[in-house]
C-alpha cells in the first residue's frame, strides 16, 4: 500500500499512523490478520475496544467477533446488533458516535455494562459489494480524535474485506471438500492428460480397495473392464470438444480383488488451468440385483397366471366329475384356496419364513388333496431368496402333480420331507410322489424346469436331482445351509 496515496483519500491521518497501521498488519493472513488489526488500531488511535467481526450466512440477528481488543486481546464472542449502532452499518454504512452513545442506543445493553460512549464503525465487504462484516470501534471516553480513527479504520477496511471474504470460501471449500471425501457417492478427479487419478474419495477408495497411491498411478479404464483405452478417450472426445456438458452412462467397476459392481456415471471435464475430469459415481448393485427381481417376478407372474388358469380347469372338471351336486360351492371353494396362496409370502415380506408356513401356502388351493399329502423335518426359517426358490419349485411341482402327477388319479400321494445335515452343512428337501399314473420326463422344456432346476442351481448353488420313477416323481434339492437357512440355531436332522 502507497502510505501518501492512501493520506490523500483518508483525511485526518497522519503519515505516521498510517505507517504504523500498514507495517505492523503486512504480515499477517488469514484468521491471524484480525487479531493483529484490532490491535494496531486500538494502538494507533489511542482507544480501548476494537471488535471485527463476521455476519452469519443466514439470516440471523447476532454477529460473530474474529478480533477483540480491550485494552489487550479479549475473548470473542457473539453478541446480538439489534437496537446496536452495529445493526446501523448494516444498513446505513459506516458512522461515527463521537459521545454521548448509550443515549443513541438505550436499548443496547452491551453498551451500558462495557461503559462504551464514544464509536466509530465501517462496514466490511466483498469484491461485489456484500456486507459480511465489520469494524466496530468504541472508547470508554467521548472521541476528540473521531476523523483520525475513522480513517484509520477505513484504511485498513478494504483488507480485511478480502480476507473475510477469503477466508469464507476457504471454510465453504474446505466444508464442500469434507463433504465430498466422506460421501458415500463416489467422487473422481483424473487429469486431462494423462487420465491417471488425481483424487480418488474415501467411499471410493474402500469399495475399490485401492489406496490412494495405487490409485494416482491407474486410469479410469483400469477399473472399468468393458472400456479399453481408445474407446473411453474416444467417448469423452465431445467433453474435451466442448460439444457436451456432461456424459451419463451405466458400466461396471473392478475392485482390487477382482470382483465387479455395477456403477451409474455423470462425468464433466472442467478445461483451462484445471484440465481435469470429474466423475460422480453411485454404485447401483442393489437396484440392478431389485431390476433383475423385478424382471423375474415378472415373468413367474405370467407363469402363474396361466398355470392359475389351468388349475381352474382342472379343478372345476374335477369337482363336476366327483361332486355333481355340489358342483357351485365346491368350485368357489378351491379358487379362494388358489387366491389364499399368496397370502404367507406377501405378509412375510420374502423375509425369515417358515418352511412349513411356506409350502402350507403353496399348497392351499390343493385343500381337497390334503389327505393325500404329508411332510416332515426340522422346524426352520428360510433366507428371502431360499423361500422365493423352494416356494416357486413347490408351486411348480404341486401344478404338474395335478395335471400328470399323483393328484391326476384317486390314489396317489405325495410326501414332503426336509432335514439338515450339520457335519457337511447341507440342506436337504425332498418332494416324492407315490401312487399316481407312471411318469416320464417330458420332452418340451419351458419356463416350468428353469422354476424347478435351474433357480434352485442359480440362486442357491443347488444339485437338484429330478427321477421320472416308475412310482412317480422324485425330486431333490440338496443347497449349503449358509444359503438356506435365516440366522439363529435350527435344530439338525442328520
Amino acid at each position: 500500500m502507497n502510505v501518501p496515496e492512501s493520506l490523500e483519500m483518508k483525511s485526518g491521518l497522519s503519515v505516521a499512523t498510517a505507517y504504523q497501521l500498514v507495517t505492523s498488519t503486512a504480515g499477517h493472513i488469514g484468521e491471524a490478520f484480525f487479531p493483529a488489526v484490532a490491535k494496531a488500531i486500538a494502538e494507533a488511535v489511542g482507544v480501548r475496544w476494537v471488535l471485527i467481526s463476521k455476519l452469519p450466512r443466514t439470516n440471523s440477528s447476532n454477529a460473530e467477533t474474529l478480533a477483540v481488543w480491550d485494552n489487550g486481546p479479549s475473548d470473542n464472542m457473539v453478541y446480538d446488533l439489534a437496537g446496536s449502532p452495529c445493526e446501523n452499518i448494516l444498513t446505513q454504512g459506516s458512522c461515527k458516535y463521537p459521545s454521548d452513545l448509550q443515549d443513541h442506543f438505550p436499548d443496547d445493553g452491551l453498551l451500558r455494562e462495557m461503559g462504551a460512549h464514544s464509536y466509530v464503525g465501517t462496514p466490511l465487504q466483498s469484491s461485489n459489494g456484500k456486507v459480511l462484516g465489520l469494524i466496530a470501534v468504541m472508547h470508554d471516553a467521548p472521541l476528540t480524535n473521531e476523523s483520525e480513527v475513522a480513517a484509520a479504520v477505513e484504511l485498513v477496511a478494504d483488507r480485511a474485506g478480502a480476507e473475510l471474504e477469503r477466508l469464507a470460501v476457504r471454510t465453504l471449500t474446505e466444508r464442500l471438500g469434507r463433504m465430498v471425501e466422506e460421501s458415500v457417492s463416489e467422487a473422481y478427479v483424473f487429469s486431462g492428460d494423462t487420465y491417471k487419478f488425481e483424487l480418488v474419495n474415501s467411499g471410493a477408495r474402500e469399495n475399490l480397495g485401492y489406496s490412494m497411491e495405487e490409485l494416482s498411478e491407474l486410469t479410469p479404464w483400469d477399473i472399468k473392464p468393458d472400456f479399453s483405452p481408445e474407446e473411453f478417450k474416444a467417448f469423452v472426445a465431445p467433453l474435451l470438444a466442448g460439444t457436451v456438458k456432461d456424459q451419463r452412462f451405466e458400466t461396471r467397476h473392478q475392485r482390487k480383488d477382482g470382483s465387479f459392481y455395477e456403477v451409474d456415471v455423470r462425468l464433466q471435464f472442467y478445461p483451462g488451468t484445471d484440465n481435469v475430469f470429474f466423475a460422480s459415481i453411485t454404485d447401483i448393485t442393489d437396484r440392478k440385483e431389485a431390476e433383475h427381481r423385478e424382471k423375474l417376478l415378472a415373468r413367474e407372474v405370467n407363469h402363474r397366471s396361466k398355470n392359475l388358469l389351468s388349475l381352474v380347469q382342472v379343478i372345476a372338471r374335477q369337482t363336476s366329475a366327483r361332486h355333481p351336486t355340489e358342483y357351485v360351492s365346491r368350485l368357489e371353494e378351491r379358487i379362494a384356496a388358489l387366491a389364499a396362496n399368496q397370502d404367507v409370502l406377501v405378509n412375510n415380506g420374502w423375509r425369515r419364513i417358515p418352511l412349513d408356513a411356506l409350502i402350507e401356502s403353496q399348497l392351499a388351493h390343493l385343500k381337497s388333496f390334503q389327505s393325500r399329502i404329508t411332510s416332515s423335518g426340522p422346524e426352520v426359517q428360510l433366507k428371502p431368496q431360499a423361500a422365493q426358490a423352494i416356494g416357486m419349485a413347490i408351486h411348480e411341482l404341486a401344478t404338474n402333480a395335478i395335471k400328470y402327477g399323483a393328484f391326476s388319479n384317486d390314489e396317489g400321494v405325495i410326501a414332503l420331507d426336509w432335514s439338515i445335515n450339520t457335519k457337511e452343512k447341507k440342506f436337504v428337501f425332498r418332494w416324492v410322489e407315490t401312487g399316481g399314473p407312471e411318469v416320464s420326463e417330458p420332452q418340451d422344456k419351458g419356463f416350468g424346469s428353469v422354476v424347478i432346476v435351474r433357480q434352485p442351481q442359480a440362486a442357491l448353488k443347488a444339485d437338484v436331482s429330478i427321477e421320472y420313477r416308475k412310482e412317480g416323481l422324485f425330486y431333490q434339492i440338496e443347497t449349503p445351509t449358509e444359503l438356506v437357512l435365516d440366522t439363529g440355531i435350527i435344530p439338525a436332522n442328520d
